[in-house]
C-alpha cells in the first residue's frame, strides 16, 4: 500500500529565457512549489544563483561532432528543497543531465545530488516536452535539423 503525504497538486511550469554561454543555448524553465497563487516562477535571486552555477558545469567547447551546444536547465524551487537540473543533447539522441540541489533558505549552496536521481513528475514533463521537441525539430525533421525551431519550442503550462 502507499501512503500519501499529500495529494497532487499541479505546479506552473515556465519557460524563462534562453541563457546563453561560451557557446551554449540553454533554455530555462522555472517550477515553484506553490504557496500562494502568485508563486509561479522561482524567486529572482534563486534563478540568478542556480543559472550562474549550472552555466559553469557545462562541458568546453559547447560545440563538437556529437555534442551541439543546446540543452535547458530545470531550476525546481520545491517544497522542501530547491533542485537544479541541466540538461544538454549528446550523440544525436542522447540526454546527458548533472542534478544537484541546494537549501530553500540558503540557494546558494549548491551540492550534487544523489546519483540514483533523476526528476520529479513535474520536471519529468519538461524532459518529456523536450524529448518531444528536439525529436519533431531536429531528429525527424522533413527539412533537416532546425535548431531555431527546437529553440522557439517552449513548455507553459500547469502540470
Amino acid at each position: 500500500m502507499i501512503n500519501l503525504r499529500s495529494n497532487y497538486k499541479t505546479q506552473p511550469v515556465r519557460f524563462l529565457h534562453i541563457a546563453q554561454q561560451d557557446g551554449w543555448r540553454i533554455k530555462v524553465y522555472g517550477i515553484r512549489f506553490q504557496k500562494s497563487a502568485e508563486d509561479i516562477v522561482p524567486d529572482p535571486n534563486i534563478i540568478k544563483l542556480a543559472e550562474e552555477a549550472m552555466l559553469a558545469q557545462l562541458p568546453s567547447p559547447a560545440s563538437t561532432d556529437s555534442r551541439y551546444g543546446l540543452g535547458f536547465l530545470i531550476i525546481h524551487q520545491g517544497e522542501h528543497r530547491n533542485w537544479l537540473l541541466l540538461d544538454w543533447w549528446y550523440d544525436q539522441e542522447i540526454l546527458k543531465q548533472h542534478l544537484f540541489s541546494s537549501p530553500l533558505d540558503d540557494p546558494g549552496t549548491i551540492t550534487r545530488a544523489e546519483q540514483d536521481l533523476l526528476a520529479c513528475t513535474w520536471e519529468l514533463a519538461v524532459h518529456g516536452f523536450e524529448r518531444q521537441a528536439w525529436i519533431d525539430t531536429v531528429l525527424n525533421n522533413p527539412t533537416g535539423p532546425d535548431v531555431e525551431a527546437y529553440l522557439t519550442q517552449q513548455l507553459n503550462a500547469d502540470i
